[in-house]
């Protein structure tokens, strides 16, 4: 993919039956084929991801692919991510301490996973429709159309492990429009350090700084943002064409 103007990619025909079998497990984020977050050693355990997942809320980030709002709910300090994303183009590549969930508020996504005999699973879900991913399954997302959805983990916390052989598609993905990149980093597609060839939009924009300690300002800015997708998501339009 890479924007319709891209190369297809499709879901990887390699059976991965070693990965396979520890899907779901904690031995899965020691596999060789997963490449851990900065601040983990390979033989690290794996704990529950950090309450404070260092990613400002409310903030905006934007790329080519499209933005992620980022809200958090201050009862429980709960981030939830909008993400706007154009048709053509893959994220995620990776997998989590904890469960996804996901609601699709307009669009189209193909969601694959690895799934227990080492093999790709691909599964298609639109409009209102509501997705869990289970810990320690590696996932690739696939919008088919511009598609605006909600994400967020439970238990609350953020932390990914990339899976080399989805991560390099979604690389491979974006590299067809935009040149080489590393991966991102940092967060699940959400303020990467990429250097991608000059011309490419990005950015990531502050609504509140974290240090100014107006929790009345944020959670004005979360629920305007929060409302705003919905209602944009379920009318069919597209949320925030910043970077077209």
């Amino acid at each position: 993919f890479g924007g319709e103007d891209g190369a297809k990619l499709h879901p990887p025909c390699t059976k991965y039956p070693e990965d396979g079998a520890l899907v779901g497990t904690d031995a899965i984020f020691s596999s060789k084929n997963v490449i851990p977050p900065p601040n983990i050693q390979p033989e690290t355990p794996i704990p529950l991801p950090p309450k404070d997942d260092g990613i400002p809320a409310p903030s905006i980030y934007f790329d080519d692919r499209g933005e992620i709002h980022n809200v958090r709910i201050h009862r429980n300090n709960q981030r939830i991510s909008i993400l706007y994303t154009k048709k053509g183009y893959l994220r995620s590549g990776d997998m989590h301490p904890n469960e996804q969930c996901d609601f699709i508020f307009s669009g189209r996504v193909n969601i694959w996973t690895l799934s227990k005999d080492g093999l790709t699973n691909v599964n298609t879900y639109g409009r209102h429709e509501f997705v869990k991913i289970p810990r320690g399954v590696p996932h690739v997302f696939e919008f088919l159309e511009d598609s605006v959805i909600a994400e967020w983990w439970e238990p609350r916390g953020f932390q990914c492990w990339f899976y080399r052989p989805y991560r390099e598609i979604v690389d491979a993905s974006f590299r067809g429009l935009r040149g080489p990149s590393n991966g991102d980093a940092g967060g699940e597609d959400n303020g990467d350090e990429n250097n991608y060839e000059q011309g490419y939009h990005r950015g990531l924009v502050v609504l509140t700084p974290a240090s100014s300690g107006k929790c009345n300002q944020s959670w004005f800015h979360a629920v305007l943002l929060v409302a705003g997708a919905a209602v944009i998501g379920l009318s069919g339009f597209s949320l925030g064409r910043r970077c077209r």
